[in-house]
């Protein structure tokens, strides 16, 4: 028998946001994803941003999101192994600004896929290779 593959989803800072804020695009996401073989991951960048916009802590941002969808939250950092990839993404695409270089080069190195709104960064997932998903879309997963 053979055991299915766990498929990992990074979120980006604009679905996080309006996970939290607007309960539509919270139960049409967490409808989407429902009896999907998925694990929510949350990037140290998308929580800094997410801290910085909102004012939320980390610890707030885990709960609610864990609360929303159900699942259970994975975090994943950007280290220095993905550091040349950043910089190859940022002199790639001029649209890419600091914190989407960094998503997209965690996601590239770990075979996540991404659900953001961020239209650009779905186009530079497309030139990159990274499957990526605008949220009203994830059930092509």
């Amino acid at each position: 028998m053979r055991q299915a593959q766990i498929q990992k989803i990074a979120l980006d800072s604009c679905v996080v946001i309006d996970l939290i804020e607007k309960p539509k695009v919270a139960f049409g996401l967490k409808a989407r994803l429902r009896g999907k073989s998925v694990k929510i991951v949350l990037c140290d960048v998308v929580l800094n941003e997410v801290q910085r916009v909102r004012g939320l802590s980390a610890k707030t941002i885990i709960e609610k999101i864990t609360k929303i969808l159900g699942r259970e939250i994975e975090l994943s950092s950007v280290n220095e192994e993905n550091k040349d990839t950043v910089n190859d993404i940022s002199n790639q695409f001029q649209i890419c600004h600091n914190g989407d270089n960094k998503i997209l080069s965690l996601c590239q190195a770990k075979d996540f896929v991404l659900v953001t709104f961020d239209r650009m960064l779905l186009k530079a997932c497309e030139f990159v290779g990274v499957v990526a998903f605008h949220p009203s879309m994830v059930r092509g997963i």
